[in-house]
């Protein structure tokens, strides 16, 4: 008999990690604009972020309608919100004028994907943008990042928190996402693996994008 899928995510216990998520009180809101290709993958790491976040708004699409017929605009509206995103006139998340924001949006797919959802929606880029300046080595093994300082989107967060509300622990972000990558790779046969888990794509899904 099949066992039965996980009430909270919907996922089936071989690839849920939802028991071992705990809930992460962060101050300032994220909005995740996720691509369409990453709903539903095993290896995406938005999931971790549902099930640990106490404020957290994911909305799926690409194009302004789809985005708009989700409520964006209401949540956009009277707060001074930031894009985490690194673009020509972005600025580090490190800097002072990352005080003055109170909530986050965090575009998640591979980098071209992440990039098409901007160009798609050339009025996020009226908004103030932002990078890191020194990202941390990604713990997301289950692949080899295409390029240095590419974070998964669950990292990525947990690191946006790290130098924005010090005072929150994100390492439940990172345990969970550890958990996830082991039960990711226990469907990968010995012979499959590399001594990076998986070859560099940059148009594989699974969040990787360069922040």
């Amino acid at each position: 008999m099949a066992r039965a899928l996980c009430t909270r995510c919907g996922l089936h216990p071989n690839t849920c990690v939802c028991e071992v998520c705990e809930q992460v009180d962060n101050r300032h809101r994220v909005i995740i604009l996720q691509h369409p290709s990453e709903v539903g993958h095993s290896k995406g790491t938005v999931r971790v972020l549902q099930q640990c976040l106490t404020r957290l708004e994911v909305l799926v699409g690409e194009s302004p309608e789809s985005f708009s017929g989700q409520g964006l605009e209401r949540l956009l509206t009277g707060t001074r919100t930031g894009l985490l995103f690194p673009c020509a006139d972005s600025q580090p998340v490190e800097s002072n004028a990352a005080a003055q924001i109170d909530q986050w949006l965090v575009l998640d797919g591979t980098w071209r994907k992440a990039a098409k959802i901007l160009h798609l929606n050339p009025q996020f880029r009226q908004l103030p943008c932002f990078h890191f300046a020194d990202p941390p080595a990604s713990r997301y093994r289950i692949r080899k990042a295409p390029k240095a300082g590419q974070l998964s989107t669950a990292e990525a967060v947990a690191y946006l928190f790290t130098l924005t509300e010090p005072a929150i622990d994100t390492e439940p972000l990172l345990r969970a996402q550890d958990v996830l990558i082991r039960k990711r790779l226990a469907f990968v046969p010995d012979h499959h693996k590399t001594k990076d888990h998986e070859a560099p794509d940059p148009e594989l899904p699974g969040s990787l994008t360069n922040y």
